[in-house]
């Protein structure tokens, strides 16, 4: 019984997340945007509420999730080329003045390599 529901348990989580990576093409799609990035942001604790309401704000920031950890923030970026996305993160980003420094990672689109 366990085993079963087990099993269960496990397709359901492979559905939600083959839904979800789903979900996240087609938004992007949407949006008409090829390139995405992560983006780790540190900031200072007091000034986490500000910048995450400044990057809610800019155009091209699909999502931003608070972190525990050597970064504060996570961002994901999208825009339909990767030049857009540049000027979106030098102009727009990097220019909250509450951000102390970031890291880039551009995801590579279609190549899961584990789930």
């Amino acid at each position: 019984m366990q085993k079963t529901q087990q099993t269960v348990n496990l397709n359901s989580q492979v559905c939600l997340e083959l839904s979800s990576i789903e979900a996240d093409k087609k938004r992007c799609q949407d949006l008409k945007a090829s390139e995405r990035i992560l983006l780790l942001i540190n900031t200072a604790p007091a000034d986490l509420p500000k910048v995450v309401s400044d990057l809610k704000k800019i155009e091209g920031v699909s999502e931003v999730y608070h972190l525990k950890g050597r970064y504060d923030v996570i961002a994901v970026v999208q825009a339909e080329s990767f030049e857009k996305l540049k000027q979106t993160v030098s102009n727009r980003i990097r220019s909250i003045s509450n951000i102390k420094a970031t890291l880039t990672l551009t995801l590579i689109e279609d190549q899961v390599l584990a789930k």
